[in-house]
């Protein structure tokens, strides 16, 4: 197995350049078939991040990763500690396994336990409740076999901000990171974040917009006196969602700034998802334009790679892979050198 890239912080974490996503495909045995063998090919070739989510395929995309770390650890006895497994919560979640329809699992484990009360749920389908985050963390811990998660995110937080002010969400959100801190306490979880989909991505004075300053006085108004563990933000890059690397929506030492220099600046890790949008970005014929890519081949994919991982302040960009092909293919990567961060915000530009 070659060796991934070290990142040094307060709270260090080893994390390749490129990691593997769960969260398209059936509800079937033969997709997790799938998944098994691309984890497996995936981290023998030096791809060390896994992601996932509890709601991620009926719960089955945690199941087959915790199913791929034991096969791993039968060849690699020390492999867990050298992986970056990350899932989400926040999501009310369906079990496939459990023969329940998902309103009846959700009434069944959380309703029945008295866990929420009508205003503790946003449309529908998303808490911050405290109780409900730490039994989401014991979940997964129990669909993944693991005795830890590397990352725990809060998944889609935004969501919140649809029916909240936001002075209540950040409340909760503290709240639910008071919970996550105390299972860093116990050794069930490393580290924790947030995992979004527009929040971070919106104009500056957008009411949905997610404050990276604000997140993080969060964490900090529950852990007066020590050191926070939120350290690692999850949000869609592509060359068709550029504004991480280009809108200047967050503030840092009195200035506005892009999500990537905030983060750079805050030491967040920064997990990119939707790296190639669900195969949009492979029709995009322009990326065969561009002469700092053109060593590598006729893949569009390898190519959409490339241009994200290269953004100053990516640490990890996240790619869907359920076929030991697509492994084989992105991951040569892996032997190529980053571009040089200016080239890759110019190759971007070209897409706006």
């Amino acid at each position: 197995m070659r060796q991934s890239g070290v990142l040094h912080d307060r709270i260090s974490l080893q994390a390749a350049p490129i990691g593997i996503g769960t969260y398209l495909g059936k509800e079937d045995d033969r997709t997790d078939e799938l998944y098994l063998d691309a984890i497996t090919g995936a981290v023998e070739q030096g791809c060390n991040v896994i992601d996932t989510a509890i709601n991620y395929r009926g719960m089955r995309s945690e199941r087959v990763v915790g199913q791929a770390v034991q096969r791993l650890a039968k060849k690699y006895p020390d492999i867990r500690e050298k992986l970056v497994i990350a899932t989400k919560g926040g999501f009310i979640p369906a079990n496939s396994a459990s023969g329940e329809e998902p309103s009846e699992f959700f009434r069944n484990r959380s309703v029945m336990k008295g866990m929420f009360n009508e205003e503790d749920i946003v449309q529908g389908c998303h808490s911050l409740k405290p109780e409900f985050i730490h039994e989401c963390v014991l979940m997964s811990l129990e669909n993944l076999g693991l005795k830890y998660i590397d990352i725990y995110y809060i998944h889609n937080p935004e969501i919140q901000l649809t029916e909240l002010s936001a002075n209540e969400f950040y409340h909760r959100l503290s709240k639910a990171f008071e919970v996550l801190e105390g299972l860093v306490r116990d050794g069930r979880i490393r580290m924790y974040g947030t995992a979004t989909w527009d929040g971070y991505r919106l104009d500056a004075y957008d009411p949905n917009r997610l404050s990276l300053k604000r997140v993080i006085q969060a964490a900090e108004a529950v852990t007066v006196g020590s050191q926070h563990h939120f350290r690692a933000v999850q949000l869609p890059i592509n060359i068709y969602m550029p504004e991480a690397a280009t809108l200047q929506n967050q503030e840092l030492h009195g200035k506005w700034v892009t999500l990537l220099e905030a983060s750079e600046g805050m030491g967040i890790y920064v997990m990119s998802s939707a790296t190639l949008l669900q195969t949009h970005t492979l029709k995009e014929n322009k990326l065969f334009s561009f002469q700092a890519l053109d060593n590598l081949g006729t893949s569009a994919a390898r190519r959409a790679i490339q241009v994200i991982r290269s953004l100053r302040g990516v640490t990890t960009s996240l790619v869907g892979m359920k076929t030991v092909n697509h492994v084989q293919e992105n991951l040569q990567l892996l032997k190529v050198p980053r571009l040089d961060p200016e080239e890759a915000i110019k190759i971007i530009g070209e897409f706006a």
